[in-house]
């Protein structure tokens, strides 16, 4: 089984990935496409690093049931996900914006982050997530708008809130801004 990975670790794969991005896919951020096409480019750069571990976009499943928000009345399909399929190994969990969303749709991103890191008590929690937000129009700063959630204990099903902090990764220069 592969091992969790330490906070430092889980950002530096994720900056490496939006680096990639940064090199391969920028003309994306100009042309209007679905975040789900972003959401798959940085999965893709971001299963580069990860060893043994699946990453999948708009995953909706907890085993064989649905993924359900903890008030079990809503089903919850993250934009990226590693963790090992059909079992309760949860690594990290992305939400991916663009910059033109609502502030609304930017919380309630946070609110699911939030809630798969640290709110859920019948479901292993992902020991990792991350908000990225990207620029998509012209006069955009040239980086992405990251919020980061960690918590100890990871593999666990109980537990406190995730610790959180924000930083931004530069499209420019490929690194932290």
């Amino acid at each position: 089984m592969p091992e969790f990975l330490s906070i430092d670790a889980m950002r530096a794969v994720v900056t490496h990935a939006i680096s990639e991005f940064a090199r391969h896919d920028m003309a994306l951020l100009h042309v209007k496409v679905q975040e789900e096409t972003l959401a798959h480019r940085v999965a893709v750069y971001i299963e580069r690093h990860l060893q043994g571990w699946h990453v999948d976009c708009e995953y909706n499943r907890n085993l064989r049931r649905a993924k359900m928000r903890a008030d079990g009345n809503s089903r919850m399909r993250p934009d990226i996900i590693a963790h090992i399929r059909n079992s309760p190994e949860n690594l990290l969990v992305v939400e991916i914006k663009k910059a033109t969303h609502s502030k609304r749709n930017k919380t309630e991103a946070e609110e699911r982050v939030r809630e798969f890191t640290g709110k859920w008590t019948t479901h292993p929690r992902y020991c990792h997530g991350a908000i990225l937000i990207f620029p998509v129009r012209e006069s955009d700063p040239k980086q992405v708008t990251c919020s980061w959630f960690y918590r100890n204990g990871c593999g666990q099903y109980t537990g406190g809130e995730p610790s959180t902090f924000s930083g931004n990764v530069s499209l420019e220069q490929g690194g932290m801004a």
